[in-house]
């Protein structure tokens, strides 16, 4: 394990000569002008004598600073220096201050930025049609500093106490409960006091100020709930109201510390950069994430809202209550409320079974991302705090869900539970290192946790374990393994081949498996880089499966002998869900590697076409599509793929049918939803496809309210199909459905289809209406429709994004840089062509985006990876005589 002195190396930090304690924060807004005063009064401990005081400010005019030591006279400021790269403030003081207690008083001005970051505003239109400003805050990671100066680092907690002055008419809270409210006289505002908080980072502070209805309900702990909304709303925060009451309940025992606050807020923000964030007491959410319609949502978006709701409030502990030291733990906090929303959802709704999804959904993210050369550790270096706007990804929160879930079956239940509340009872209030979490399941399972984790999130990558050899005899399998980096292209140097990984690995056989207890699977941990294996087989046939359940985030290869067992497993379904859906995207995968060819992965999809599992089919779906997509550039290869997939999808989906049915359930509606955007892909020109897809489309136009005829879930697929077929009169009637749209949900749906028009004059006029007229948070929605609707699209919108790059960059300006991440992926990230890879690689380098850095770099990575595979798939697929041969096999 890397030391915690040799972790905190070039570090960019704050001086410590001086700790703040608390702050004492009075905000006058001002919604007409867009700005607000600031007057700051932070006790400090001076640690140190220093006649300095170095801090973070960020878009602050600062107006009057001094400091008076506690019994003391106030101190004169003399100088103030703006570090711009650092975003720092140094305050220089005319004599030294004295070891001690102490006061800094700060006058300050900053502005309500319409960038989703800070203390900044969102535009809405409220019930009756009137445009409405509201303001509230997004902080993590680095922009507190940009409502008042502060000490921006999560590892320097303190108090907050809060003081709102705003207009009369209007609505604020923060983090805690408000304890007083006056007049402020002649002004026609309000002066609203909050109790101080516990101590806390600075990025989990939170105010906001609106109009707004609630809902509310009472734990079972006695913690007061509400969902604020836009007014007339307050009904669609029902569903989100009840999953977070059910969910402090639940947390409060599983961690053995109550929820330490007196209520808790979540809140609707119109305009968001991310899902939600956890400020402590005060959650806040993008509109779709936390408000919906609990009669017309679809399963999608209700376990959209229960997740991130879940989320949300592991975080209350797992990030508020403890809390990483540095940036380069993010994944503590992140990780672990990844793999507690699938906990927490799994027990509030056992029938969505979300550990089954969890598989190809968050750890197959994970497992891609991580098999890239530009990947990243869990635990990366983060040196300038500005670098981790870079990890917010699929590395830091599903592969760090997904190392959570392997440990989880290692330590079994119990051991993982009461290492946790010892964690939290160790630590509350305070900062943690990665190290901090291990020691306390150590203490409780006597197992070396920290020897065995290190390798999985101080390492980049994951390992490929490859069965070597199968001895199948005497009523046993005798397998040799090995493990080695898996990387999905590229040969490994003699020091790579060397990488190890503690490898915790379950398997088992149909025996193994029984339909009333479910899975029994052994364990063998794997630390060399060779190992054997000895299972007992229950017959001739019999399948052996090695990381069992999809516990271990890993690849795992087997010999053909192996592989056609494990097929009939799939064919008569004793192989369980999950390890279908695992076995299917470990052979995609080890394809696109070169470790297996495409023919047999071909014979292996076949091997589906009985299936009716939810969460296999969203696998096949991944691999199809993906594999479409790749074949946009050899046509003919396409054209039988484009059949072979027909073939399987449309049984399955007139097994299912469009229409919903009383014994759907939420997986049922979630199948239907999978296969009916399948046929939007592979048969959406066919009559009878086409057709319905028409029906229900002209019965929305009539009542847009009608979701008998046109369920939620299908809506994109259908209008999609409409617009593919479609013109000029189609793509206005979506406008149409757009402009009238009652909710953002339904605005989503319109973003996510309309590029799939056919016509490239009206993928045009998509893309500028993206830039010009759809809100910061929404605007690259529209982008990904046009690039992911054929190759034309994705031609178009490339071009378009390297027109308008300074345009881009003007909207985005100092917002997340996700939200240009998420522009690049849609704009370039689905080509597949060496040419067109050094062609962006060459319009990057002269036009950089230092922010985006590691995801170009991604992006670029992963379209060379798809040119090779793409080689491959021409020469191993390309003749006529084996799509004859699969099209005849049983």
């Amino acid at each position: 394990m890397v030391a915690a002195s040799e972790k905190a190396k070039g570090r960019v930090l704050l001086p410590k000569n001086v700790v703040p304690l608390k702050y004492d924060l009075t905000l006058d807004v001002d919604l007409d002008k867009f700005i607000f005063d600031g007057n700051e009064k932070v006790e400090l401990q001076v640690v140190e004598e220093t006649a300095t005081i170095v801090l973070h400010s960020k878009e602050l005019l600062i107006k009057h600073v001094t400091f008076t030591p506690q019994g003391g006279k106030p101190i004169e400021l003399i100088g103030l220096a703006h570090n711009l790269r650092h975003h720092t403030l140094a305050f220089t003081f005319a004599s030294p201050l004295p070891v001690g207690l102490g006061e800094l008083h700060v006058v300050y001005q900053g502005s309500h930025n319409n960038q989703m970051a800070g203390f900044y505003r969102s535009g809405y239109t409220d019930i009756a049609g009137k445009s409405k400003v509201m303001v509230s805050t997004q902080f993590e990671s680095l922009d507190a500093r940009r409502a008042f100066p502060c000490w921006d680092e999560p590892g320097v907690k303190a108090v907050f106490e809060v003081t709102l002055v705003i207009p009369r008419a209007l609505t604020a809270f923060s983090n805690m409960p408000e304890v007083e409210s006056s007049e402020q006289s002649g002004t026609g505002k309000r002066v609203l006091r909050y109790a101080p908080t516990p101590k806390m980072s600075t990025y989990l502070l939170a105010f906001v100020v609106g109009e707004f209805d609630f809902v509310q309900d009472m734990t079972k702990h006695g913690v007061m709930v509400r969902v604020y909304t836009p007014p007339g709303k307050a009904e669609e925060g029902r569903f989100g109201l009840r999953v977070a009451k059910d969910t402090l309940d639940l947390y409060d025992d599983f961690f053995a510390v109550p929820y330490p606050l007196p209520k808790l807020d979540m809140v609707a923000i119109p305009e968001f950069a991310m899902g939600a964030m956890e400020n402590w007491g005060l959650v806040t959410y993008r509109e779709v994430d936390i408000l919906i319609n609990e009669h017309k949502a679809s399963s999608q978006q209700k376990q959209r809202v229960a997740t991130v709701v879940a989320h949300e409030l592991a975080h209350q502990w797992f990030g508020n209550l403890v809390t990483m030291q540095w940036w380069d733990d993010l994944w503590l906090n992140e990780g672990f409320a990844s793999w507690t929303e699938n906990y927490a959802t799994d027990i509030l709704f056992p029938d969505w079974l979300m550990w089954e999804q969890f598989t190809i959904d968050a750890q197959n993210a994970a497992l891609n991302l991580d098999s890239l050369r530009t990947s990243h550790p869990i635990q990366v270096p983060i040196a300038h705090a500005e670098e981790v706007e870079q990890v917010f990804d699929a590395i830091s929160y599903c592969k760090g869900a997904s190392v959570v879930r392997m440990l989880h079956a290692v330590l079994g239940p119990a051991d993982f539970k009461r290492g946790l509340q010892l964690y939290m009872q160790r630590h509350q209030y305070s900062n943690t290192e990665t190290f901090d979490l291990w020691n306390a399941w150590e203490k409780v399972s006597g197992k070396p946790i920290g020897q065995m984790m290190a390798s999985w999130t101080e390492q980049m990558g994951y390992p490929i374990v490859r069965v070597e050899q199968a001895d199948l005899t005497d009523g046993k399998a005798y397998l040799t393994v090995s493990q080695s980096w898996f990387l999905v292209e590229g040969a490994l140097s003699k020091e790579e081949e060397s990488k190890l990984w503690t490898v915790p690995l379950l398997y088992g056989t149909a025996a193994s498996v029984n339909g009333s207890t479910g899975v029994r699977p052994d364990l063998q941990i794997l630390t060399f880089k060779t190992d054997t294996i000895e299972v007992p087989l229950r017959g001739p046939n019999d399948w052996v499966k090695l990381n069992l359940g999809q516990h271990a985030p890993l690849r795992v290869l087997y010999p053909p002998v192996l592989l056609a067992r494990l097929a009939a497993g799939v064919r008569d379904k004793t192989l369980p869900a999950t390890d279908r859906a695992g076995l299917l995207m470990d052979c995609f995968n080890l394809t696109k590697k070169g470790e297996i060819p495409a023919t047999q992965l071909l014979t292996l999809i076949k091997a589906y076409e009985q299936e009716d599992n939810s969460t296999v089919w969203e696998a096949l779906a991944q691999v199809l599509t993906a594999l479409d997509k790749l074949l946009i550039q050899a046509p003919e290869i396409r054209k039988r793929f484009g059949h072979f997939a027909s073939s399987l999808v449309k049984p399955a989906a007139l097994k299912v049918g469009w229409d919903p049915r009383s014994d759907d359930g939420h997986l049922g509606k979630l199948l239907r939803a999978t296969l009916i955007n399948l046929l939007s892909l592979f048969c959406w020109s066919e009559p009878e496809v086409l057709g319905e897809a028409r029906r229900r489309f002209e019965a929305i136009l009539l009542n847009p309210l009608d979701v008998a005829t046109l369920p939620t879930e299908y809506k994109v697929p259908v209008l999609s199909m409409v617009l593919k077929a479609g013109h000029q009169y189609e793509f206005d009637q979506v406008m149409r459905l757009y402009r009238d749209a009652p909710s953002n949900v339904e605005k989503k749906q319109v973003y996510n289809a309309i590029g799939a028009t056919s016509d490239p004059k009206l993928k045009r006029r998509v893309l500028d209406w993206a830039l010009q007229d759809i809100k910061l948070q929404d605007f690259f929605y529209p982008i990904g429709s046009v690039s992911s609707s054929s190759h034309e699209g994705l031609e178009l919108a490339w071009d378009f994004f390297k027109l308008n790059l300074p345009q881009l960059k003007a909207k985005l300006a100092t917002a997340s840089s996700s939200l240009m991440d998420a522009v690049i992926v849609y704009s370039c990230g689905s080509f597949s062509t060496a040419e067109k890879a050094d062609e962006i690689e060459t319009f990057f380098r002269e036009n950089p985006l230092p922010s985006s850095q590691r995801k170009i770099a991604q992006t670029l990575e992963r379209i060379r990876i798809n040119a090779r595979f793409l080689d491959r798939l021409r020469s191993e697929i390309g003749n006529s005589a084996f799509w004859k041969k699969l099209a005849g096999e049983v």
